[in-house]
C-alpha cells in the first residue's frame, strides 16, 4: 500500500444529523482494504462497525459512491459505518442502547484503515488480539449533539414545578417551542432536544417519571398521574420571553404519545402533536386536572406489560399485550379510555410508525388514528408509514436499538438495520417541517 495512504472525513467535528463524506485517497490502485469504525457511549459500551472496500484506479475509495463488498453494511451507503454500528462482542448479551446521555459533550469516533481483507468483526478481533492486525492509517472524529453557543436552563421538580432541560439558540428569539417527551425510559434523555435546538427550536426535554419525581402515584392501587405537571411545562414555555406565546409543539414516542394526546385534548396553547409509534388512548393511568379525572380502560395493564415484554434469550418475537383496538371500540371508551384528540382542529397531527415495530401494533394503531381524525373531517395530520422500521426511531445517522434493556430487563424493539436507518432519516426532516409549519407557519430554513 501507498505510504501516502490517508483516511479523510469532511468534518472533524459535526453535528450527529448530518452527513459525513469519509474517504480514502493514496492506496494502491485497485487495492482490497478494511475501514472500521468505533465509538464508546457515554455509558462505557463501545460499539463497532467495518466495511471492506475496493479502491479505484486511483487508489482512491468514496463511501457516498463505493460499495462495501461485506462487513457490516453491504452496497454503497454514505453513512453506513455509523448506521450499521453494534455493540461490542464482549458486551453484546447485555444489550445496550446506544444514545446520548451528557450533550454537552461530543460522541468521538475513531476510523482505522486495514491492509488486508477481513471477512467478519470475529475474525477482525482475534487478529488484533494474535498482534497480527497492523493498523496502517487512523483519524478520530466527534459528532455533536448542541450546537456551541447554545443556552441550557436547567428545571427542577422541586423549584419549578416539573423537571427538564431547556435548550435555546443564542440572541433574544422569540423560538418556536417544542416540548419533547419519551416513553418508559425514566428519568432526562435530552439528545432529541438538543439537536431540535440547533434547527431553531426553544426545545424543552421534559422528564415525567422516575425517582424523585411526584407527578405518578398510585391512588386506591390505581396508577395516576397529575396532567397538572404537564399543563406547568406548557405555561413555563408560552411565558418564557424568548419562546413564541401562542402555542407550542409537541414530540412524543412509545409510551408518551398518549400524553402528548392527552395534552393537546384537555390543556391549551398546544399547536402540533407528533407521535412516534404508541398507543392513542388511555390504557391505564389515571389522569387529574384540578377537580377533572380522566379514567383508563384497564388499570391492571402494566402488570400485563410485564409479563409480556421481557425478551427470552434475545429471540423473542412480537407479542401481544397491546390489544388491536378497533375503532368502534375506542368510541365505546368515551369516559373510560378514549382521548378525542381528533376534534381539535386546530391542532396539526403526524403519527410515524415503523411496521416492524416488536413492541406495539404500530401500523395498526396509524391506521386507526388516521380514520379517527379523517372521520372528524380533521384538516391538518400527516401519517408516515415506514417497511422494516422498529418502535425506536429516532433522530438520524445511528444504529437500530433493536433489543436493549429498560428496567434491567432486556426489551425487544425491532427493526431491520437497513430500512430503520433509511426511516430515521427520512422522517426527521419532515418532522422538523412540520413543527415550523405549525408553530411559525414556516419552513425550516433558520
Amino acid at each position: 500500500m501507498n505510504l501516502k495512504a490517508k483516511i479523510c472525513v469532511s468534518s472533524t467535528s459535526s453535528m450527529a444529523d448530518e452527513k459525513l463524506q469519509i474517504s480514502m485517497q493514496g492506496l494502491t490502485a485497485h487495492a482490497s482494504v478494511t475501514l472500521k469504525m468505533e465509538v464508546t457511549t457515554d455509558e462505557g459500551y463501545l460499539f463497532k462497525s467495518f466495511g471492506r472496500f475496493k479502491a479505484d484506479s486511483s487508489g482512491d475509495v468514496d463511501l457516498s459512491r463505493d460499495q462495501s463488498y461485506g462487513g457490516s453494511y453491504r452496497g454503497i451507503d454514505q453513512m453506513g459505518l455509523l448506521c450499521s454500528l453494534e455493540p461490542s462482542a464482549e458486551i453484546v448479551q447485555r444489550f445496550p442502547r446506544y444514545h446520548k446521555i451528557d450533550v454537552t459533550k461530543p460522541m468521538k469516533f475513531s476510523l482505522s484503515l486495514y491492509n488486508i481483507d477481513v471477512t467478519s468483526m470475529e475474525d477482525l478481533n482475534q487478529l488484533q488480539s494474535d498482534g497480527k492486525l497492523e493498523e496502517f492509517e487512523s483519524c478520530e472524529f466527534e459528532r455533536w449533539f448542541m450546537k456551541p453557543g447554545f443556552k441550557i436552563e436547567p428545571k427542577t421538580y422541586e423549584k419549578d414545578g416539573f423537571f427538564g432541560t431547556l435548550f435555546l439558540p443564542p440572541g433574544e428569539g422569540p423560538y418556536p417551542g417544542v416540548i419533547v417527551m419519551f416513553g418508559g425510559y425514566p428519568g432526562l434523555l435530552e439528545f432529541k432536544a438538543s439537536l431540535l435546538a440547533s434547527h431553531g427550536f426553544a426545545s424543552l426535554a421534559l422528564a415525567f417519571h422516575g425517582p424523585n419525581m411526584g407527578n405518578f402515584f398510585f391512588e386506591d392501587d390505581v396508577p395516576c398521574a397529575d396532567l397538572g405537571y404537564f399543563k406547568t411545562a406548557v405555561d413555563f414555555m408560552i411565558g418564557h420571553p424568548n419562546i413564541i406565546s401562542s402555542g407550542v409543539g409537541l414530540m412524543s414516542i412509545s409510551f408518551s404519545v398518549h400524553i402528548a394526546l392527552m395534552m393537546a385534548t384537555y390543556l391549551d396553547h398546544i399547536h402540533c402533536v407528533i407521535c412516534v409509534n404508541g398507543y392513542i388512548w388511555n390504557l391505564h393511568m389515571r389522569y387529574l386536572l384540578g377537580d377533572k379525572r380522566m379514567e383508563a380502560e384497564d388499570y391492571g395493564f402494566f402488570k400485563k406489560v410485564q409479563r409480556g415484554m421481557e425478551v427470552e434469550d434475545g429471540t423473542n418475537v412480537r407479542h401481544d399485550v397491546y390489544t388491536k383496538i378497533s375503532v368502534s371500540h375506542l368510541h365505546s371508551l368515551e369516559g373510560k379510555g378514549l382521548i378525542p384528540f381528533y376534534n381539535k382542529k386546530n391542532i396539526g397531527y403526524m403519527m410515524v410508525a415503523g411496521l416492524e415495530d416488536q413492541c406495539l401494533p404500530a401500523d395498526h394503531y396509524a391506521d386507526v388514528f388516521k380514520i379517527l381524525l379523517e372521520d372528524a373531517k380533521h384538516p391538518n395530520f400527516e401519517v408516515h408509514k415506514y417497511v422494516g422500521a422498529g418502535h425506536l426511531i429516532e433522530p438520524p445517522y445511528g444504529p437500530v436499538n433493536k433489543i436493549t434493556r429498560l428496567h434491567g430487563k432486556a426489551m425487544m424493539w425491532g427493526g431491520e438495520k437497513v430500512a430503520h436507518t433509511v426511516a430515521q432519516e427520512d422522517s426527521w426532516p419532515k418532522q422538523i417541517a412540520f413543527l415550523f409549519r405549525n408553530i411559525v407557519g414556516r419552513g425550516s430554513n433558520l
